[in-house]
């Protein structure tokens, strides 16, 4: 300690460096509390964009379903014991319940309520005045739903209810408008009901309408609603169903049915304080998802499964359910675009720890300068340069450490119930910015001593190696990020739902900007040189002085430089991820309509293209085909599976869409001619699978039905993105793809789970666009669907006795809803948050770091302008020199950080896959939003100014206005 002065001295020195003390503390606080919040406020997102999620899908139907058969309850012999009036609804209670509450973990919590249903067996309907549609009885199946009460109204009559007795008197049946009409029944109306168990008497009590059209219920049973005219082979029968109260199938269980169709549909939903947004608690969604098959079976059966012991249900017994879900396909999907949100969030993060690190490292060297005579002096004393860093260390590190538990304290509050987030990068900041004062003054010594060294003269390779301290440095920098990107580029993008952070894509970005730094500092002297020269030949002090001092303190700039150039990147990248987003976002909602609207149906039932095209804005319809292929080539035998398989009329495609590079292909191809029976179906292929095989001719299998196909050309690039067969190739891409066209698109089979497209232009000719989606009749288009064959039983449970099978789910997409659904996403959402306050964050830290840049050199820039007043240089014109200073350092953070931003991109290509994000065909081009990388660019441009003022206010009292006799400049 010889030459330190002792630790009272130092206490009172510390005093003294307050200003500084507090600008650590501030910074330390804040890095604390971005650091701490980030995965709260972003998993508290996250839940909420999962349980919007959950809403939309369920839209379509049930996420979750489970359907048995219920069986008659009976003795221990085998003997009926029906009816037991008031036990079904609690038979259905307990299974469901039962189920939702096997399940465990974020399952658990998200299947939030389970409603049940039960139908009997289709009987024959008959009666006087009743109805006989085709020349033939129609068939009724009864059904009992449990929350029906809350989702129909009565218009006539009342609900129905237990009968009067149990095997004799009628059943009260309650039926929809339109099953009366097209029946031909009216309230109080007695029937008769004839089936397989026998024949029982039944009376109509009321009629109801659906509160809700939409809802799972009408969905799921179609045929409470409106009856269905379905083909058989001996014509048509109309199918329908009646609503009862539970006893009237206990009732027909007391008359010989013997079992009944029970279905439960699960509820999801996710709470506000929910976990299933957070990394842990979607991956244990989507597993409790997939295996909720057999924790039902488990629950409602036990451990042992066997078709001589069915399983109890109350009074009853059921068979094992078969469970169906969607859940785990959305939260997987989700879970990918989640991984991308989180490693991109972390570049966010990084590059925001590191701006806040740059500005404490500017703090620490305006502390060191203001101290330099004292240190100087310890210097002069026998102080060593480790316990001048020490001492500042000590210093510092009560600061931060204030600064951090004050940001703790901060934090907890908002984030409520959710945990905070890891530690270790505040505390590494926390270190860095308390190591950042000890670093000042340790670089300030080596300084003096180098300034008190004699000039040595070397040569050769001594006068290079004594030359390269700062080109080993820079170097380094340098080769650091070159390894980074070369390390990017070969990994590729981040694994699927891979949901924690990506060290990589954080830290890559960072050192980028580090080496863009370096390079602007090499790069800044040559332009300011030639604007000097200009400056010189051109009359007036200003622009001279001016530049004259900004390259005189060149060096000076660094600090600046060091935290605008990555604030203005971290803006720019966040600019551009988010114009690519959603620009990339809306041309996948223009894929996915194909035109101004789309219907898809199951493959096996044909659309109403006549009738769509009569629907009023209308101007042209394009049927497209889809189904899936296995195909086995004929060369060596080797089976390509999941082969996407399109058929499109190229001319109708042409007429409809003249750009369309398909048609273009298919007309080439010469695939309009007619086929003979059993021939080859000619397609064109995608490029890889055309390369593979070269003249390939396959056994083409489609599940049913199997056919030859002969590759007789190549798709050409960007195929798979033509807008309008956008719609199936959604349906059926992901893989190798095939397009036929003319009479080869009519003979693709007719695939069950497939789905056809009926693409709807308003105006032939030109893309789908939201006006012209506007002036197709919405409410028209979807009558005429949901009157179509196409509908029938599809998305749903069937109709009595199985008659109607049920298809592919019918969807109708029109352009406009599209664009809504893509610009309403929360991830995309939390994403742009992310960057935007990493930036304003950013910019409000480089403020600071340039205020306290302007401060270190104050004195000399005072002296300098008070040199130049007694000159006679005007107010005016003094405020012109200090502004003049500042456009070399402004220019260079705006050009360097706005190339920087802009070319993060390509320096990380692949690892940088925005597609999770977008749901497109492919990787979406890279769009950035100009508006915001002008409004960063603009922020910067008006913060740096800002920044000149508020040093000048702070260091008016500081510089000399006029020198005295005696004094100089410098």
């Amino acid at each position: 300690m010889s030459g330190f002065g002792g630790w009272r001295p130092a206490l009172r020195e510390a005093r003294t460096g307050w200003p500084v003390l507090v600008v650590l503390a501030v910074v330390s606080a804040v890095l604390t509390v971005v650091s701490l919040l980030w995965p709260p406020v972003f998993d508290g997102l996250s839940t909420k964009e999962l349980n919007r999620r959950l809403a939309a899908a369920q839209v379509d139907g049930p996420l979750v379903t489970a359907r048995a058969t219920v069986h008659a309850p009976r003795n221990f012999y085998g003997q009926s014991t029906a009816p037991q009036f008031g036990s079904l609804d609690s038979d259905l209670t307990r299974v469901g319940e039962g189920m939702r509450q096997g399940s465990s973990g974020e399952l658990a919590h998200t299947l939030v309520r389970v409603s049940g249903w039960a139908q009997s067996d289709g009987m024959d309907l008959s009666g006087a005045g009743v109805a006989r549609p085709h020349g033939r009885a129609g068939s009724v199946s009864l059904a009992y739903a449990q929350d029906a009460a809350d989702r129909v109204r009565w218009v006539a009559g009342r609900a129905p209810g237990q009968p009067d007795g149990a095997k004799q008197a009628p059943i009260e049946l309650g039926m929809s408008r339109k099953g009366l009409a097209q029946f031909g029944l009216a309230v109080g109306q007695r029937v008769q009901l004839s089936g397989q168990t026998g024949a029982t008497e039944a009376v109509v009590v009321g009629a109801f309408e659906p509160l809700d059209g939409a809802d799972d219920l009408w969905r799921e049973l179609p045929l409470l609603n409106e009856p269905l005219d379905a083909a058989v082979p001996e014509g048509h029968v109309r199918y329908g169903q009646a609503l009862v109260a539970p006893a009237g199938l206990e009732a027909m269980e007391a008359r010989g049915s013997l079992s009944l169709s029970a279905t439960w549909a699960f509820g999801v939903a996710q709470q506000p304080w929910g976990n299933g947004g957070t990394a842990a608690g979607v991956r244990e969604l989507a597993s409790g998802a997939k295996g909720f098959k057999r924790s039902a079976v488990d629950r409602v059966c036990g451990e042992i499964v066997s078709d001589a012991a069915p399983c109890s249900a109350g009074v009853r017994t059921v068979t094992p359910p078969q469970v169906q879900e969607r859940l785990s396909a959305l939260v997987d999907r989700f879970a990918e675009q989640r991984a991308r949100t989180v490693s991109l969030q972390s570049f966010a993060l990084a590059g925001l720890l590191a701006i806040g690190v740059s500005t404490a490292v500017a703090a620490a060297r305006l502390g060191a300068r203001r101290r330099e005579g004292v240190l100087a002096l310890q210097r002069a004393r026998g102080a060593g340069e480790p316990v001048l860093a020490a001492v500042r260390l000590l210093e510092a590190a009560p600061a931060v450490l204030v600064g951090v538990l004050a940001g703790r304290a901060v934090s907890g509050p908002l984030a409520g119930e959710r945990p905070l987030g890891a530690w270790w990068p505040a505390v590494a900041a926390a270190v860095l910015v308390a190591g950042a004062p000890a670093a000042a003054v340790w670089w300030q010594g080596r300084a003096v001593r180098r300034a008190g060294r004699e000039p040595v003269q070397r040569r050769g390779v001594k006068r290079a190696l004594g030359l390269s301290g700062r080109l080993v440095l820079e170097g380094a920098v340098l080769a650091l990020a070159a390894m980074g990107v070369l390390q990017l580029r070969l990994r590729g993008a981040l694994a699927p739902g891979t949901a924690d952070p990506d060290p990589q894509l954080a830290l890559v970005p960072v050192v980028l900007g580090l080496a863009a730094v370096v390079v602007v500092l090499r790069v800044y002297p040559v332009p300011l040189r030639v604007l000097t020269g200009w400056a010189r030949r051109r009359r007036g002090a200003v622009a001279l002085v001016g530049l004259s001092q900004a390259g005189r303190r060149s060096a000076a700039a660094a600090t600046a430089l060091l935290v605008l150039v990555p604030a203005l990147a971290c803006a720019v990248f966040g600019a551009l991820v988010s114009g690519t987003v959603r620009h990339g976002r809306v041309e996948a909602a223009q894929w996915r309509t194909g035109g101004d609207a789309v219907v898809l149906g199951p493959s096996q039932r044909p659309l109403p293209l006549e009738e769509l095209a009569k629907v009023p804005g209308v101007g042209g319809v394009l049927p497209v085909r889809g189904g899936v292929a296995a195909l086995t080539a004929d060369e060596d035998g080797s089976v390509v599976k999941g082969v996407g398989l399109v058929g499109v009329d190229q001319a109708a495609l042409a007429g409809l869409e003249p750009g369309s590079p398909v048609a273009a292909a298919l007309a080439a191809a010469g695939l309009s001619a007619p086929l003979v029976a059993g021939a080859e179906l000619p397609a064109l292929a995608d490029a890889g699978t055309a390369a593979r095989f070269p003249d390939g001719s396959f056994d083409a299998d489609a599940g049913a039905s199997r056919f030859r196909v002969r590759i007789v050309g190549v798709l050409p690039a960007g195929a798979d993105r033509d807008r309008a067969i956008g719609p199936v190739v959604g349906e059926v891409g992901g893989g190798p793809l095939l397009v036929f066209g003319g009479p080869a698109a009519e003979r693709l089979p007719r695939q069950t789970g497939q789905r056809n497209a009926a693409v709807l232009f308003a105006e032939p000719g030109r893309a789908g666009s939201p006006a012209g989606a506007q002036r197709i009749d919405g409410a028209r288009l979807r009558s005429v669907v949901a009157a179509s064959a196409a509908t029938a039983g599809a998305g749903g449970a069937g109709a009595a006795g199985g008659a109607v099978l049920r298809g592919a789910p019918v969807e109708v997409r029109d352009l406009a809803g599209q664009l809504r659904e893509s610009a309403d996403d929360g991830l995309v959402s939390a994403l742009e948050l992310a960057f935007r306050s990493a930036a304003a964050i950013g910019l409000l830290l480089g403020l600071a770091a340039v205020v306290l840049e302007l401060l270190l050199g104050s004195a000399e820039r005072g002296r300098m302008l008070a040199y130049l007043r007694t000159l006679g240089l005007g107010a005016r014109a003094a405020a012109g020199v200090q502004l003049v200073q500042l456009l070399p350092v402004m220019a260079a953070a705006v050009i360097g950080g706005t190339l920087l931003g802009l070319g993060l991109p390509w320096l990380l290509g692949p690892a940088l896959d925005l597609r999770a994000f977008t749901s497109g065909p492919g990787a979406p081009a890279f769009a950035p939003d100009w508006a915001a990388v002008a409004v960063a660019a603009l922020a910067l441009l008006v913060l740096v100014p800002c920044a000149a003022a508020l040093e000048g206010v702070a260091g008016r009292r500081r510089v000399p206005q006029l020198l005295r006799l005696g004094e100089g400049a410098q």
